[in-house]
């Protein structure tokens, strides 16, 4: 299951490359809460499902969420940009099945907006990281991650176009990873085979 808020890079890279037989997953359905993702995702003929989070606290939505990912069977949610922070109540239902692609070489500009971080800092790498969600935001087991070169001439929204390039490569990467079971979970660190 791949769940999406807006932006398409990750949600597409990893549809081509599954239709290109380069994912040895089966992606059974791709949840969204905004309407603007369904159109890719039928291309791909694949069932795309719409929960808005607009007027519903988080639990609300996420009590929506839960009810329909219990009609799949699956074995990982993947977070391809799914801009919302997700409750303990949540993960808890899932623990280290789910995947999330984060925006900066984490330990760095957790949370929120991390390339606008990374631009007031004046940062001369950025980068993205995959990893197994856990209640603590954005600090849980690393899978794979990379980096780029940045300098002076960037501001942030140059750093956010470079950086959806690697943030697509990472989660690829590290699906491809999990999927093949050669990623081993110990003291919230991983081993990767």
């Amino acid at each position: 299951i791949l769940m999406v808020t807006k932006e398409s890079h990750a949600l597409g890279d990893l549809l081509i490359r599954h239709v290109d037989g380069e994912l040895e997953a089966n992606i059974i359905a791709v949840i969204g809460n905004r309407e603007n993702l369904r159109d890719l995702v039928e291309r791909f003929d694949i069932p795309f499902i719409c929960i808005s989070a607009e007027g519903k606290s988080r639990e609300e939505h996420e009590a929506l969420v839960l009810e329909e990912l219990a009609k799949y069977s699956f074995d990982y949610i993947v977070l391809a940009k799914y801009m919302r922070i997700l409750t303990p109540s949540f993960v808890e239902h899932y623990p280290g099945k789910i995947i999330n692609i984060h925006h900066s070489f984490l330990p760095a500009f957790i949370g929120a907006n991390p390339y606008k971080q990374a631009y007031e800092r004046g940062v001369k790498i950025i980068g993205a990281t995959a990893h197994f969600v856990t209640n603590d935001l954005d600090e849980g087991p690393i899978i794979a991650q990379d980096v780029i070169s940045v300098n002076h001439r960037f501001d942030w929204k140059d750093m956010q176009r470079a950086g959806r390039d690697v943030e697509k490569v990472v989660l690829s990467r590290a699906l491809k990873l999990v999927l093949e079971d050669r990623v081993f979970v110990y003291n919230n660190k991983t081993v990767v085979f």
